[in-house]
């Protein structure tokens, strides 16, 4: 009873209208989805298709009509997914070569236009009569070219940007050294005029305090010569005086021999005249004597508190 079963159930999936039942459900399927497509209704649409994969599994047309609303939905890696399984499925060379093409369109919507090539590349193997294709395929290389020449372009330009704002640094970074020298050149020199005013009055007093100091030192020197001098002068005098005095002893001495007569109350007063101006004489003598070793004497002590030596 169980093989009559199973045999008969063999009957009904191999008949003829079991096929077209099938066969009608497919294209219910395809034309219900397309028409949903058109409405713009793409997740009403991809949901058709793939609940009409529940009965058609394998078919090619559902895989590709299932990938082709991905693509237009924008789910591209969904939509390359779905278009290479259907090339790999089907048996149909032109929807194979469709759906090659549609990859290579995916893959220049996802901006990877060396897969877009050769995905263009191999939908013309399969149909090598599809201007959509070549048109592709040239515009993408063209498109490749020119990116390329853009990429070339910005980076040649953003090397000659960094170039530049290097070459700018360096000379930013030259002119704040030059300003930073100029500044401690200008700074230094300030400096230097401000020690130069500050020393100024204390080289100017040094230079005084020297002069003084020389000056000083001079007239010790000049006050032992004068002192020499003032002595040389009183021992001068001093000899004069007495030499003086000896011509008058002498004069008194020849005189009185020879002068037997009587001196007259005006010689008398004439002598005693000149006695009292050679006492006065004398006296002068004898005081400027005694000034002279004073001031030797004081020179002397002076010498040796400032630990110089000079004759008496």
């Amino acid at each position: 009873m169980q093989r009559i079963i199973i045999f008969v159930l063999m009957l009904l999936v191999l008949s003829p209208v079991n096929r077209e039942a099938r066969a009608a459900s497919l294209h219910e399927a395809v034309q219900k989805g397309n028409q949903l497509v058109r409405e713009g209704k793409l997740d009403d649409a991809l949901k058709t298709y793939v609940d009409g994969q529940i009965e058609h599994s394998d078919d090619p047309r559902l895989k590709y009509n299932i990938a082709a609303t991905q693509y237009k939905m924008k789910n591209y890696e969904e939509a390359v997914k779905g278009f290479l399984d259907t090339a790999a499925t089907s048996k149909d060379v032109k929807l194979e070569e469709q759906a090659l093409y549609n990859c290579g369109n995916a893959r220049y919507r996802q901006g990877k236009l060396e897969e877009a090539i050769e995905y263009y590349k191999k939908a013309l193997g399969r149909n090598p009569d599809d201007r959509d294709a070549k048109h592709n395929l040239e515009f993408v290389q063209e498109e490749l070219k020119k990116r390329i020449n853009e990429a070339q372009e910005t980076a040649k330009k953003q090397e000659q940007q960094q170039k530049q704002e290097q070459n700018n640094q360096q000379q930013q970074q030259n002119q704040e050294q030059q300003q930073s020298q100029q500044k401690q050149q200008q700074n230094q020199a300030q400096q230097e005029d401000k020690n130069k005013q500050q020393q100024q009055p204390q080289q100017q007093k040094e230079q005084k305090q020297e002069e003084q100091k020389s000056a000083g030192q001079e007239e010790k020197k000049q006050e032992p010569q004068a002192g020499e001098q003032q002595e040389q002068q009183g021992a001068q005098q001093q000899n004069s005086a007495r030499a003086e005095k000896k011509e008058n002893k002498s004069d008194e001495t020849q005189s009185t021999p020879t002068q037997a007569r009587q001196m007259t109350k005006e010689e008398a007063e004439q002598w005693l005249s000149s006695i009292e101006e050679n006492r006065e004489k004398e006296l002068k003598n004898v005081n400027l004597e005694i000034e002279v070793l004073r001031n030797a004497l004081h020179l002397k002590q002076e010498a040796a508190e400032e630990g110089l030596t000079t004759e008496a």
